[in-house]
């Protein structure tokens, strides 16, 4: 069936509460154009569409009020935008059901042009001609003639003139709208959604995130609002993910499925608010990990938002964390691929359930089977150079190359200024920048429309601060490469930018980009790999020892001669035992943890343990590892225990002990003398930290101040 109503008649309806908007409808998402459209079409006595509303004698969730629990209730399905405009324009504010970002108070219209347009100062504020259509029309004609008598020769005799405009943009007030009805309570929510799908073909189809949205909120009404307050919070670290992002990764840790239906229709209000107070932590803990580990400042960097459920429904069920810095490297490993490589491109919501089922199960490390999944679809999971010939900022690849500038370090060209910094993120408003200027390229051959793909490639961006990039928008790059080069030595190195100069001539273009893709398809796939835990050599195996001795000292192994016997000195020298103990907590407190082994010189010679043994209570094997047991308690606290493992290993006729030290899930300090030192291994040598360099470690280690 079928009713015919004004304007003014439904907004009455609104005021009285009888029209109400049920609560899977999205928020109000008109802009100007369409409010001025809308007018306009109004003002000319266009058709302007059917309202569509839902008469229902069941309780439905509905937003801003609540439905009648006697009686009907009116749910509006098709013509919130229309309708919350027109309560802005006679009401000025917004309807009880407003939902949305932004609402437009500051229409006018021109009574001598019979002209709609939005507040413009120079345009209007000393044109008597111009009025505000929302005070005209909350007011009405009758209204303004009424106080013609206050107001200038001018203006008067303006309005006299056009009364027929004006009384014509009063009218609008009766403007009519045919309602359609759905009523009959055989109609479940999901079939009157359906019939809303069908009849707003021309607007954005509700999804069964939105049902779900729905369903949550008529047994938790406070849903929205915590998830909206979660969203605001989220944004002011770049990371506001949307109401489709928290929904599905409430029903992940509540069910193990995002699949939106079945058992998590029947979750109880209780399980879902428990569900989402791990879902929050577990989202905020991500956030902190890819900020200060992964180098992913914000949403944008990333080529779509599903990478992020399976580790948001996977820390939810751990805790809140990564069990271990072993599993967050590889999870964050497992990001990246499933960018670059679409994991998540068709199939979308069949190819997020194989793997939230995965993240939800059993087992404690299912990266694995997660980049097992990427292999079997893709074939191989190591990029190749033609892999990069892609062109916009915004594929995937092209977002991860931003995200290995930050890794390598990398700098602006001219200023030397870092582009990243994990704590404030970008720095000074960063830009793609073509390193061959279009205008270099057009004026070697090169046509812009014709070749727009391959100046456009990836092989020919980089990253600068706007200030630089536009300096430099006609300069020939074996002009302006080589002074960077001299200025700003390794900065061109950290972007991948070949440093064959004969291919920064102009006429070389293709040949570079070609050697260019070579080297960014390199830097890449070493990126990724550098993600994957290096396997514990078997402690057994000294085969792996001697490779590694004769590999030298790196940031993950270190050499000692001796334990305490001072070989210059011929005695024992406790001040070498404290030089161990800071090796071991600067391996402890690096996240890639590392090897001490003693008994060894600097130059990966076996030496032997003898001269240790001699000093010993208790000589051998045994009395040397009961003797290092006691100076780490004693020095660096029981609770490092688990991170340790000493194994013996007989090299060359000699004994050589092998800490091996795994990443600590806390600070490691050490007492020298009065101070309370914290040590990091970096490059071959371990050093101590001062306190403001400690601080920000820490923070960024382990995310928080101690």
């Amino acid at each position: 069936m079928h009713d015919v109503r004004s304007i003014q008649d439904l907004l009455s309806q609104i005021r009285r509460a009888e029209i109400l908007l049920p609560e899977f409808q999205r928020g109000y998402v008109w802009n100007r154009d369409q409010v001025r459209g809308l007018v306009q079409s109004l003002y000319r006595k266009h058709p302007t569409g059917h309202l569509l509303i839902w008469k229902t004698y069941k309780p439905s969730p509905v937003r801003g009020a609540e439905a009648r629990e006697n009686g009907h209730s009116l749910l509006l399905l098709d013509g919130q935008q229309r309708l919350t405009s027109l309560h802005v324009l006679f009401e000025g504010e917004a309807p009880p059901f407003y939902e949305g970002e932004s609402l437009f108070f500051d229409l006018y219209f021109n009574i001598q042009t019979e002209e709609f347009r939005f507040w413009q100062k120079s345009l209007m504020e000393k044109s008597p001609a111009w009025i505000s259509v929302h005070e005209f029309l909350r007011q009405g004609l009758s209204v303004m003639l009424e106080g013609l008598d206050k107001v200038d020769k001018e203006q008067r005799e303006l309005v006299q003139r056009n009364l027929g405009r004006l009384s014509r943009l009063d009218q609008i007030r009766d403007y009519t709208y045919t309602v359609d009805q759905v009523s009959g309570e055989e109609f479940t929510v999901e079939e009157v959604v359906d019939i809303f799908n069908r009849v707003n073909k021309a607007g954005t189809s509700l999804t069964k995130a939105d049902l779900a949205l729905a369903h949550v909120c008529s047994i938790w009404p406070e849903a929205r609002e915590e998830m909206r307050n979660f969203q605001a919070a989220m944004s002011s670290h770049g990371f506001g993910v949307d109401f489709n992002f928290m929904v599905r990764c409430l029903a992940g840790v509540a069910t193990g499925s995002v699949m939106l239906e079945g058992a998590f229709l029947h979750v109880t209000a209780e399980e879902l608010q428990a569900g989402w107070k791990q879902m929050q932590a577990a989202f905020e803990h991500l956030v902190n990990v890819l900020r200060h580990d992964a180098f992913v400042e914000d949403l944008g960097d990333l080529p779509t938002l599903s990478v992020l459920v399976p580790m948001t429904i996977y820390l939810a069920r751990q805790g809140g964390a990564f069990p271990t810095d072993v599993i967050k490297r590889r999870f964050i490993r497992w990001m990246y691929l499933a960018g670059i490589w679409a994991r998540y491109s068709g199939s979308t919501e069949t190819k997020l359930q194989q793997d939230v089922a995965l993240v939800a199960g059993r087992d404690l490390d299912p990266t694995p089977e997660l980049e097992a999944a990427i292999l079997r679809e893709r074939g191989r999971v190591t990029l190749e150079a033609s892999d990069l010939e892609v062109g916009g900022a915004n594929t995937a690849l092209a977002k991860f190359s931003y995200v290995l500038a930050r890794a390598r370090e990398a700098r602006d060209w001219f200023t030397g200024i870092r582009l990243y910094d994990k704590a404030i993120g970008k720095k000074n408003g960063l830009e793609s920048h073509h390193i061959f200027p279009r205008a270099v390229l057009k004026k070697s051959g090169f046509d812009g429309s014709a070749d727009r793909k391959i100046i456009n490639e990836l092989g020919n961006r980089a990253f600068l601060t706007q200030k630089a990039n536009r300096s430099i928008s006609s300069a020939r790059p074996d002009q302006y490469l080589s002074d960077v080069e001299d200025n700003q030595p390794g900065a061109l190195r950290a972007q991948c930018v070949p440093m064959d100069r004969t291919l920064w001539a102009p006429e070389n273009y293709l040949d570079f980009i070609a050697e260019r893709r070579r080297q960014l398809a390199e830097a890449m796939n070493e990126f990724i790999a550098g993600w994957a835990p290096v396997a514990a050599a078997d402690p057994t195996d000294e085969s792996a020892v001697r490779e590694r001795m004769r590999a030298g000292e790196s940031d993950t192994l270190e050499f000692k001669e001796t334990l305490r016997w001072d070989q210059r000195e011929s005695k024992v020298n406790r001040a070498l035992e404290k030089v161990a103990i800071k090796t071991l907590a600067g391996f402890l407190n690096s996240k890639n943890g590392g090897t001490l082994l003693i008994g060894v010189d600097d130059d990966g010679n076996a030496v032997g343990l003898g001269s240790d043994y001699g000093v010993l209570k208790k000589k051998g094997r045994d009395g040397f590892e009961l003797h290092l047991g006691q100076l780490v308690v004693r020095d660096l606290g029981e609770s490092v225990a688990p991170f340790l493992t000493t194994t013996f290993h007989e090299i060359e006729g000699e004994d050589v002990c092998q800490i091996t030290v795994e990443p600590c899930d806390h600070a490691v300090y050490v007492e020298d003398g009065a101070s309370t030192i914290l040590f990091l291994r970096t490059g071959n040598a371990t050093r101590a930290l001062p306190i403001n360099e400690a601080v920000k470690f820490i923070q960024s280690r382990w995310g928080k101040t101690a």
